[in-house]
């Protein structure tokens, strides 16, 4: 917070609005469907940050397993759309939106805020959205390994009712570090029917530690 310019303080004593940093801005919202096991949603317009956006899902609840990951399409300054994959030729269907740390001009009136670089932190015409959830409670269950010699973890944490909310999956695309230099691969399974979120990590080396984040977040009424 700015030791001077404008602070907006909410009714929890929360800063909402900060003429220093920029919020959580909604760049993109909607629904992805697809066949085949994957969704392509195109960006309309392309998103110009430099870096990444970050991507938040919400599959539709099927009363049982659903298998997602996601990914960016495109390049700094110019990413033109996502792939969201399902697995088993599961046709992944459900809600996303796609966020950044910087505003765009969009309104035509109301109120627009820089920072002293001349950076847009703050435009009235476009949506925000609030982190509602963060937390490293997993809980290891069980490693399998298969015939080529792959271990695969499961670690499990609760899933409780998610209303409106959508988990940000981009630390969940990523490879993580094990003891060579192919890495672990990664993937999220949401298991609606036993009220589960599952984190699998699969790796020839197999270490067992895990305290990646969970973050939920919403777009703000």
């Amino acid at each position: 917070m700015a030791g001077f310019g404008l602070t907006v303080v909410n009714d929890a004593g929360v800063v909402s609005i900060d003429s220093e940093y920029a919020r959580l801005c909604v760049l993109q919202s909607g629904r992805y469907s697809g066949g085949g096991g994957a969704a392509t949603v195109t960006f309309n317009p392309a998103i110009t940050t430099q870096e990444p956006p970050l991507i938040f899902l919400r599959p539709d609840n099927n009363g049982g397993q659903v298998t997602i990951g996601s990914g960016l399409i495109g390049l700094p300054g110019n990413w033109t759309g996502m792939t969201v994959i399902g697995a088993y030729n599961y046709a992944p269907t459900g809600k996303y939106f796609v966020g950044g740390f910087a505003a765009s001009p969009s309104a035509a009136f109301g109120m627009k805020l820089w920072d002293g670089a001349g950076k847009l932190l703050f435009d009235s015409g476009m949506q925000v959205a609030a982190f509602t959830r963060f937390y490293q409670n997993w809980t290891y269950v069980k490693s399998t390994q298969n015939a080529q010699g792959f271990y695969t973890n499961w670690y499990s944490a609760p899933l409780s009712s998610l209303t409106n909310e959508c988990l940000m999956i981009n630390n969940a695309s990523m490879r993580m570090l094990s003891g060579d230099n192919i890495g672990r691969l990664t993937g999220i399974l949401f298991d609606f029917a036993t009220s589960q979120l599952w984190f699998r990590t699969t790796a020839l080396n197999n270490p067992f530690d895990f305290s990646l984040p969970v973050v939920f977040a919403k777009i703000s009424d």
